[in-house]
């Protein structure tokens, strides 16, 4: 399997929503990153474990991780992102050692890496397909459509049309079709 490690590089609150964020992952050579949209909660679980003076010792994923045992000696752990589906990542959390596997949302398996220094792989096809060339200095970060829920691509359908925006409303509207073909086909 090809794949590519990712660090997790920052993480910048979505201008006009509901207190969503977009979580900024980097290979590490800082080269290529992908975006992960998160929701208000986890974008506030993320900010206490990067808040150098918040306690999160009693936690429910600390506790969790205590209770599993130092992963961080065993090094028994690791994230895989392969594949997207309806606008989710879908992510697998890999016991090495039982090869037992997990299914985890993307955004709760960047926490538990954060927490327990699991490392974190997409594989390069996928890598290849969802990240944009990172630039440290930039201010806005994209978000692939594919990415995103139903439901929040249909509001920016009806945002890009309303602002005339056809282009991105024709963009919008070919990933929702072929959402509806891929159910269809099911």
């Amino acid at each position: 399997m090809n794949r590519t490690k990712l660090i997790f590089n920052g993480m910048s609150e979505i201008v006009g929503s509901d207190g969503m964020a977009v979580i900024l992952l980097t290979d590490e050579g800082e080269k290529r990153a992908i975006s992960v949209v998160c929701d208000k909660a986890m974008k506030y679980q993320i900010a206490f474990r990067k808040a150098e003076h918040y306690d999160t010792s009693k936690y429910l994923p600390e506790v969790l991780m205590a209770v599993m045992g130092d992963v961080n000696k065993q090094n028994c752990y690791e994230i895989n992102i392969h594949s997207i589906v309806d606008g989710e990542y879908m992510t697998t959390l890999i016991d090495l050692d039982s090869l037992n596997i997990y299914q985890i949302r993307l955004s709760d398996a960047i926490l538990f890496s954060l927490i327990a220094n699991i490392p974190i792989y997409i594989e390069n096809s996928l890598m290849n397909k969802q990240s944009i060339a990172y630039n440290s200095g930039s201010e806005r970060m994209a978000i692939p459509i594919n990415t995103l829920d139903t439901e929040k691509l249909k509001e920016e359908l009806n945002k890009a049309i309303e602002t005339e925006n056809y282009r991105l409303a024709a963009l919008i509207k070919d990933e929702l079709n072929n959402r509806t073909q891929k159910t269809d086909l099911q």
